[in-house]
């Protein structure tokens, strides 16, 4: 840090430009070292504004004369995520207050500043290499240094936190307070709680639960995605994986849930929250229609509606109202309930040794044959293809967005996820009516455009983004309106 110093810092060349011999290694040591007089003028060469900045936050750090954060801090926050320069001043300026401190326990609280900024966002890289030596030389003696070292790497490797903590939570890491619970639901009504810090991201929760249900495999681990669910379903989108929770997280009417978005990689059956948990997310978009069965598909829906009753471990007979509940609710006016009901109780007989896992099994097996599987399915109530007079079945996947009839299960229209140009969000065209979505996609020679009406417009615009960027690998999201 010395060496950054003498050729960044602006005293530097004061002291290297004395006379006499030039500046003693005590005069080049000071300039890297604990003072107790505040700075009247930042270490590194900046504007005029920032380095009134770099003073006010000189006088805010905890290590230097307060025992706890100065607003000053506060109202540094939007400058320090955006301004590299601002950021390696206040970096040097840690270093320069922990180094040769005369009290440790202020020392302490300057290194877990340290430690915080390490895992809010990087230096530039004219000063990575300097500080990465500086906490690996510091680690031998200094906890903190390594803990330092390691927010560090999450931090290249996930991008930083896009804004500072606020107040409370930065207050609360200074005192060791790293950890809190987070509550996921899991499709079933299943609930799952775990600790994260104040650095973890999507993707790190996402591994753990992938692991609760016996997931190993990269690839199908990022089949997986968390949503996040605000004011009661007004805002619900996946969080990208790199994503910092302790910044998403914060209100108490956001709520956390994990679904399968994609269903690539072939199934398997080794582990029973893997089973109860696909069962429930194959189930409920089952009976909202959005896995199209025929109404007069006897056969098939008979055999659904008792695996559904088996997996229930019922071994009662079930009535015809009974029944009902295992019909899509779209079918539930055109089918034949008679007909069903005696197919069903035929079923029964013939499935009666299974348990009810082994009934949740051959239920996602059977709806995996059914057009749709795969797909995370919309019902659009209004589309622009004219031929689509009535609701309409949006499948999205990895790969397409697709248009289906869920009467006549004909397939209108296929867009390649690669071909959208532009993704545009449509105000209601009547004061009660549900928001829409433009699609813009194909060539400069042969440009399409789709329309649709649906109440989850915003959430299927933030999923599309989100399964593009998981295809091509990006860290931020694209233009979107």
């Amino acid at each position: 840090m010395r060496e950054f110093a003498l050729r960044y810092f602006r005293k530097s060349q004061a002291l290297l430009g004395q006379t006499d011999g030039g500046a003693t290694g005590k005069d080049t040591d000071s300039l890297v070292q604990y003072t107790k007089a505040p700075i009247q003028e930042s270490l590194l060469s900046l504007s005029d504004d920032m380095n009134k900045l770099a003073v006010a936050s000189f006088l805010g750090e905890p290590q230097a004369h307060h025992s706890h954060p100065s607003p000053h801090l506060s109202f540094l926050s939007p400058q320090l995520c955006q301004e590299e320069k601002l950021r390696d001043e206040i970096y040097c300026q840690v270093i320069k207050q922990v180094t040769g401190h005369p009290r440790p326990e202020r020392c302490t609280r300057g290194w877990s500043f340290l430690s915080l900024l390490t895992g809010c966002f990087s230096p530039s890289t004219r000063l990575m290499p300097y500080l990465t030596k500086f906490l690996q030389d510091s680690g031998p003696s200094q906890e903190l240094a390594r803990s330092s070292q390691e927010h560090l790497q999450r931090t290249v490797k996930y991008g930083g936190r896009r804004w500072m903590p606020p107040p409370g939570e930065m207050k609360a890491f200074l005192k060791g307070q790293v950890t809190r619970q987070l509550l996921i639901h899991l499709p079933g009504d299943v609930d799952y709680r775990t600790n994260i810090h104040t650095f973890t991201v999507a993707a790190e929760v996402q591994e753990e639960l992938c692991q609760h249900m016996g997931i190993t495999e990269p690839q199908e681990v990022q089949e997986f995605a968390l949503f996040l669910i605000k004011e009661k379903g007004k805002l619900v989108r996946p969080l990208r994986p790199a994503e910092y929770l302790n910044s998403v997280a914060v209100d108490q009417d956001v709520s956390l849930h994990s679904r399968r978005l994609s269903w690539e990689t072939p199934l398997h059956f080794d582990n029973s929250i893997y089973i109860s948990t696909h069962y429930s997310q194959v189930l409920r978009d089952y009976l909202q229609g959005k896995l199209p069965v025929s109404a007069k598909a006897d056969t098939q829906l008979a055999r659904l509606a008792a695996l559904q009753h088996l997996s229930k471990a019922n071994r009662n007979t079930p009535s015809e109202q009974d029944l009902l509940a295992y019909v899509p609710r779209q079918l539930q006016r055109q089918v034949n309930t008679a007909s069903i009901k005696n197919l069903m109780d035929q079923e029964l007989r013939q499935l009666g040794g299974h348990s009810p896992q082994e009934a949740q099994i051959s239920f996602i097996e059977a709806v995996s044959q059914l057009p749709l599987f795969g797909y995370t399915v919309y019902i659009a109530l209004r589309v622009s293809i004219q031929a689509l007079s009535g609701p309409a079945l949006l499948g999205l996947s990895r790969q397409h967005l697709i248009l289906m009839d869920p009467s006549s299960q004909n397939l209108y229209c296929r867009v390649a996820l690669t071909s959208l140009q532009r993704l545009h969000l449509l105000s209601p065209l009547e004061e009660t009516g549900p928001p829409g979505l433009e699609l813009n996609y194909g060539s400069a020679d042969n440009p399409q455009t789709l329309w649709f009406e649906l109440p989850q417009a915003q959430e299927l615009l933030y999923t599309t983004v989100f399964l593009i960027d998981s295809n091509a690998s990006c860290t931020e999201w694209p233009g979107i309106n």
